[in-house]
C-alpha cells in the first residue's frame, strides 16, 4: 500500500508528504474479579498521510512570503489508485489555504546511537504472567479487585517523507485499568479505580513485579480512604505531593521550555535565565530522555522522523535550552530536539523522613491533578491524603488543592528517593508552601 501511495504522490508536481504507518497487534483481556470474561486479539493497520504544499504570496509591502500549507488525513489500507488521486487532489487544494510559516521537513540522518533491536515478546505469555502477578495481591481480608482490563499492544511504526526519511521501530506497551472495592464504616463500601501505563522493554518479569507493587499500593490507598476523615482547613503548613501527580506537576517546566509555547508567546521561559527563584529551594535538573526504560513514551524517532537523543533542558534551576519539533525549532532559529515525552528530574536534597518532621498535609491521590503551563495554575480534588499535626497522623479525604507555580517553586524541596511513573522518573515526594487547601 505504501508503494502505491508513494507512486501516486510522485505524480503530483510540487507536493511533499509525510507518511506514518502503524501496524498494531493488541491482545485484550476483560475480567470480573479473577474470572476472565473475554479475551480477544486485534490486528490493525493505520496509515496517516500529511500533504505539504509550499507557496509564496506577497505581504502588504509587496515582499514575497513563503508558506508551508499542510493537510492531514487517514488512508484506508485497501484504497485503490483512483481514490488515492482524489484524496491527494483534495488535500493539495486544502493545503493551499493553510498559511503556516515555512519550515523544512526532517532530512535523512544517522539513527540514534542507542537504537536497540526490537524485543521478541510473546503477548499471550506476557498476558498470563502479568495477570498472575496482578492477582497475587488480591488476597486481602478486606477488599477485593472488582474488575480489570488488560491491553498488551505491539506497534510496528514506519515513518517516510518526501525528503528521503524512511525509518521504523517497534514498541510493546501495556495499559491496565482496574478498581478495588473496600468496606467502609461510613458509606458501606468505597471503590478506588486506577489505570497504569508501562512498557515491556524492561522485560516481562520486571513489568510483572512493577504491576504487583502498584496493586499493593492501590489496596493500601483503598484501606486508608475507607477510614479517612474529611480534610481539615489548614493554614500555611508544608504540603507534600506524592505519586503520579508529580508527573503532571513537573510537566509545567518541560512544557514551558517547549519552543512552540515560547514562539507563540505563551511561555515566558528564556534561555540562560532562572526558571525558579528562592535561594532555599532545591534546584531542578530536567532531562528529556527518549529511551527511558519502562515508559510507553520511549521511541527513537518522533512523528516527523527526527532522531531522538537525551537533552538537558534545565540545569540547577536555569533553562539551558529549548526543546522543540523541527517546525518550531526552525522558527526559533535553534537546533531541533524533536518531541520527547519522557522526563527525568533530579536535584532532591532531603530524605523522605526529613520532609515529614514538621506538621504537614501529604496528598497522595487525586481525582484529576492538572497543571496549566500557560498560567502556572495547578489543582485538583483530593482523593486521599495524610494530615500530621506534629503528634498524630490521620488519613483524610475530600476538599481540594489549588496553587500557582510562581508562588510555590521558591520553596520547593525534593526527596532524594526517586520513583518512576511511566514517562516520569524523579523525586518520590516534594514539599511546597503557598498552595491553598479547601477543607470539607
Amino acid at each position: 500500500m505504501i508503494a502505491l501511495l508513494q507512486e501516486t504522490l510522485k505524480s503530483f508536481q510540487n507536493v511533499e508528504y509525510l507518511i506514518k504507518e502503524t501496524k498494531t497487534r493488541r491482545l485484550e483481556s476483560y475480567n470480573i474479579k479473577q474470572q476472565c470474561e473475554m479475551q480477544r486479539e486485534v490486528d490493525a493497520i493505520e496509515l496517516s498521510l500529511t500533504i505539504y504544499v509550499v507557496f509564496s504570496e506577497p505581504d502588504e509591502t509587496g515582499n514575497e512570503i513563503q508558506y508551508r500549507g499542510s493537510y492531514n488525513t487517514e488512508i484506508h489500507p485497501g484504497t485503490d489508485e483512483d481514490k488515492l488521486r482524489e484524496i491527494i487532489s483534495q488535500g493539495v487544494f486544502a493545503a493551499g489555504f493553510v498559511k503556516n510559516e515555512y519550515y523544512p521537513l526532517v532530512l535523512p540522518s544517522s539513527p540514534p546511537s542507542d537504537l536497540s533491536a526490537p524485543q521478541k515478546i510473546d503477548p499471550a505469555q506476557a498476558m498470563a504472567d502479568l495477570q498472575a502477578a496482578f492477582y497475587e495481591s488480591d488476597n486481602q481480608l478486606d477488599g477485593h479487585i472488582s474488575y480489570s482490563e488488560f491491553y498488551i499492544t505491539q506497534s510496528d511504526i514506519r515513518i517516510i517523507n518526501s525528503a528521503g526519511v524512511d525509518v521504523g521501530y517497534t514498541t510493546h506497551n501495556v495499559f491496565v485499568e482496574t478498581a478495588v472495592h473496600m468496606p467502609s464504616t461510613d458509606s458501606g463500601e468505597i471503590e478506588i479505580s486506577e489505570s497504569y501505563n508501562f512498557s515491556l522493554d524492561t522485560g516481562v518479569k520486571a513489568a510483572a513485579q512493577l504491576l504487583k507493587n502498584r496493586v499493593n499500593d492501590l489496596f493500601a490507598t483503598a484501606a486508608k480512604k475507607a477510614v479517612a476523615t474529611p480534610t481539615p482547613t489548614v493554614g500555611d503548613i508544608n504540603i507534600l505531593l506524592t505519586g503520579e501527580c508529580l508527573a503532571t506537576y513537573f510537566s509545567y517546566y518541560s512544557e514551558c521550555a517547549d519552543a512552540a509555547l515560547v514562539y507563540q508567546q505563551l511561555s515566558t521561559f528564556k534561555e540562560g535565565t532562572e526558571v525558579q527563584g528562592g535561594s532555599a529551594s532545591d534546584r531542578i535538573n530536567l532531562i528529556l530522555d527518549p529511551q527511558m526504560q519502562g515508559s510507553t513514551g520511549s521511541r527513537p524517532y518522533d512523528d516527523m522522523g527526527q532522531p531522538l537523543k537525551s537533552h538537558t533542558i534545565i540545569e540547577n534551576g536555569k533553562l539551558i535550552k529549548y526543546s522543540g519539533s523541527t517546525r518550531f525549532a526552525h522558527y526559533m532559529g535553534i537546533a531541533p530536539t524533536g518531541i520527547i515525552d519522557n522526563t527525568q528530574i533530579s536535584g532532591g536534597t532531603a530524605a523522605n523522613a526529613d520532609l515529614r518532621k514538621e506538621p504537614y498535609l501529604e496528598l497522595v491521590s487525586f481525582s484529576d491533578f492538572q497543571a496549566n503551563p500557560i498560567t502556572g495554575d495547578f489543582g485538583s480534588e483530593i482523593r486521599l491524603g495524610f494530615y500530621y499535626d506534629g503528634v498524630t497522623t490521620v488519613p483524610v479525604t475530600g476538599g481540594s488543592i489549588s496553587g500557582n507555580m510562581a508562588k510555590v517553586h521558591d520553596t520547593l524541596r525534593m526527596s532524594v528517593e526517586t520513583r518512576q511513573y511511566n514517562d516520569y522518573h524523579g523525586p518520590a515526594t516534594i514539599c511546597i508552601r503557598g498552595a491553598s487547601i479547601s477543607g470539607v
